[in-house]
């Protein structure tokens, strides 16, 4: 079953600032969610095990809700490894 992918508002404001390169690997990662929204490297957040979280990418985590037929976005974790406090 092919999921629906929706985004919160917020999440959908982080997608749409991310540079293109970023935002077709954010899509890519999404598209094989959408397929398939409880892999077994993601991490239910809640008791129902409904809301969950997975890193798509090394930079790009998400935060989803798994309901109907539906996939919602509901937080965007964007990590830029160019900026960093305490490089190694």
């Amino acid at each position: 079953m092919l999921y629906a992918v929706r985004f919160s508002e917020e999440a959908a404001r982080v997608r749409d600032g991310l540079p293109s390169d970023r935002r077709a690997l954010l899509e890519r990662g999404l598209t094989l969610l959408a397929q398939d929204p409880r892999p077994e490297m993601s991490v239910p957040i809640s008791a129902d095990e409904a809301t969950r979280s997975l890193a798509l990418t090394p930079n790009i985590g998400v935060e989803y809700v798994v309901s109907d037929g539906l996939l919602l976005v509901l937080v965007l974790h964007v990590v830029d490894f160019t900026q960093v406090l305490v490089p190694e």
